[in-house]
């Protein structure tokens, strides 16, 4: 999965480049695009996090509730 030269990655999620491809993958499965990584964040208080693809094109909310994962387009 490419990350994006400009990209904004969050300090403590910059080298976990497993993690980057599997929201990556689990936004595409789920029928969006992401064909590249444009900014992640994590998003706070739930466990979840903000992916943006495409040259910012794309955002996407990914929440864990309840052990379950789901993609929100914003």
């Amino acid at each position: 999965m490419p990350i994006e030269p400009d990209a904004v990655i969050h300090s403590e999620l910059a080298q976990d480049f497993d993690l980057m491809s599997e929201l990556a993958h689990f936004v595409r499965a789920s029928g969006y695009r992401c064909d590249s990584i444009s900014a992640l964040q994590p998003l706070p208080p739930s466990r979840g996090f903000k992916l943006v693809c495409n040259r910012f094109s794309y955002k996407y909310a990914i929440d864990n509730k309840d052990g379950r994962s789901t993609v929100t387009v914003e």
